[in-house]
């Protein structure tokens, strides 16, 4: 007994004299964000933005030419991004939001958020910056004109995406700790006061992926642990379908631009899955050679792209023909992205 119970120390020594380097290869893979930004030129009018987690950048792509035009530094473990037409805000592993110029294509100074607490889900609406911290169960507005907070907004469960309209008086928002989905509507009272109104909905742990479509009736849900899609009527404010179907670990969905499909990500398995939004089925498998998070929507040509986290690369989507028409390899952990267009 007593030689096996050495025999078994010796193994784990062994197992973490292993181990340990790789850890700290990991840990140390991402880029200091201190270092220089490679830049092949200037930042087109219009552009893709992609964060690459493991290594802590922020990649600028030319949707013309497919080609890379800048990688800048910016923090590690890259998630969501949002951008007002000169800046990306992007939540890292660096305290606060990171802010990059796009114009000088560089680090600016970051937005505090110590106030409350950590952040997943960020957007970009209106005239504001929109933040989910999502353990405190808050979402708070940024102006960047007056770089001040200008609104709190208590919710019913942890925002991990958000979704807000154009004229910021709708936000929609799913819990991933509170078993809730949440529509919220900015409204005017008789005297002239902003007030909100919830609109709340059954839902499950960890819901994350969601999407609107494009005509604004439909909100689409994409419960992670349950296996389900919830349908809310937008107009009706009813929830009008549940989907239940098999998967590995799903959490991003996007409507196509026409409105007729919705994209749904496989992070553990090899396939983009395509459903149609008039059937309420699942219509096809993309096979693109490993599992993927990111989803974005082309708003100018007939295009999806996805980032295939495990496959370190891009893909682009014909949305026409539901086939891959490139592959761009070459990314760590590629994940969140956002479409920038240059006011």
């Amino acid at each position: 007994m007593k030689n096996s119970s050495c025999l078994l120390l010796v193994l784990i020594s062994l197992l973490l004299f292993e181990v340990q380097p790789l850890l700290a290869q990991r840990q140390s893979k991402a880029v200091d964000p201190d270092s220089p930004v490679v830049s092949f030129g200037p930042t087109p009018k219009e552009a893709l933005l992609l964060g690459e987690k493991d290594a802590g950048r922020l990649v600028i792509i030319d949707p013309e030419t497919l080609e890379v035009v800048a990688r800048i530094p910016a923090g590690g473990n890259l998630h969501e991004l949002a951008t007002d037409g000169r800046y990306v805000y992007i939540g890292s592993n660096l305290p606060g939001i990171t802010v990059v110029d796009m114009i000088e294509q560089k680090r600016m100074e970051p937005i505090d958020i110590s106030a409350f607490g950590n952040r997943h889900a960020i957007t970009f609406a209106g005239n504001h910056l929109y933040i989910g911290h999502e353990t405190n169960r808050l979402i708070s507005r940024y102006d960047p004109t007056s770089k001040t907070f200008d609104e709190v907004i208590g919710l019913p469960g942890g925002s991990h995406m958000l979704i807000v309209t154009p004229d910021e008086n709708r936000i929609f928002t799913a819990s991933s700790n509170g078993q809730v989905i949440s529509i919220i509507d900015r409204v005017t009272n008789d005297r002239g006061r902003k007030n909100f109104v919830f609109h709340n909905f059954p839902g499950d742990t960890r819901m994350e992926g969601m999407a609107l479509s494009p005509d604004g009736t439909e909100f689409w849900v994409l419960h992670m642990h349950a296996k389900k899609l919830s349908i809310i009527n937008v107009q009706e404010m009813k929830l009008v379908d549940t989907i239940s179907f098999e998967g590995g670990l799903n959490n991003r969905i996007k409507f196509t631009k026409d409105g007729k499909y919705v994209l749904m990500n496989e992070l553990q398995g090899t396939e983009l899955r395509v459903w149609d939004v008039a059937t309420r089925k699942e219509v096809k498998q993309i096979d693109v050679g490993a599992g993927g998070e990111g989803i974005l929507i082309d708003p100018v040509r007939p295009r999806a792209y996805y980032a295939v986290s495990a496959g370190n690369k891009l893909v682009v989507i014909d949305t026409n023909t539901m086939t891959v028409m490139k592959e761009i390899p070459g990314f760590e952990n590629p994940d969140g992205m956002d479409w920038f267009v240059a006011k």
